[in-house]
């Protein structure tokens, strides 16, 4: 009784979160179409930026028609991989309103999104794969890292398009130490999947019972 209590609180929170980023993500989006130029930076590109905003809430509910929801455990992870997504989506988001710019202050928001993101993937993504694929854990570890490496360097080659086609500034620091911030961005990304990895290895409690990965 307990955990059925536990697993519909988890459930309401991982609701409610999904509609309220939902619905900050289509505000932020119409506000980037509609709102005045002179509201933002001369480097931002509000259009591109906002129908990224706007197509964002799909992408959060995307994983839900392409994996099997046939246990609760399934469907309490379809709901995290959303929230995972979502999470993501408004770190990065915030960096795209402003909060990247707090290099200039010394603090490196950028590379603290890297790392929190490819952390949260990494982990969730072994969760995923454990319960769908049913694979070793060395197996899932080694997959995911690959997989968090490998959308490193995708989501790099999506900025320096980005940059080339729609005339934004989303590579490097401004279109600036484009070198330099790139191996720093895949660096954190590393660092985040391997901090994953090693949260998923941890065993973790259930009823009091400790939960022992496969070999």
């Amino acid at each position: 009784m307990l955990c059925r209590r536990q697993n519909l609180l988890n459930l309401m929170w991982h609701k409610n979160f999904l509609k309220f980023s939902s619905a900050v993500l289509v505000v932020i989006g119409l506000t980037l179409l509609f709102g005045p130029k002179y509201w933002f930076p001369s480097f931002y590109n509000p259009v591109f930026i906002g129908i990224i905003a706007l197509v964002s809430p799909f992408f959060i509910y995307l994983p839900g028609f392409f994996f099997k929801k046939d246990t609760t455990q399934k469907r309490n992870m379809v709901f995290k991989i959303h929230s995972a997504i979502a999470f993501s989506l408004s770190i990065n988001m915030a960096g795209e309103l402003g909060l990247y710019q707090l290099y200039k202050f010394g603090f490196q928001y950028d590379k603290l999104a890297h790392f929190i993101v490819s952390m949260l993937f990494a982990f969730i993504l072994c969760e995923a794969l454990k319960g769908w694929a049913r694979l070793p854990s060395r197996k899932i570890v080694w997959l995911v890292i690959l997989i968090v490496f490998g959308s490193g360097i995708l989501w790099e080659i999506f900025e320096a398009a980005s940059d080339y086609l729609f005339k934004t500034q989303e590579w490097g620091v401004y279109g600036n130490y484009l070198a330099w911030d790139t191996l720093a961005d895949i660096s954190f990304n590393t660092l985040g999947a391997l901090a994953g990895v090693i949260v998923f290895k941890i065993p973790k409690g259930r009823s009091g019972v400790l939960i022992q990965y496969p070999k």
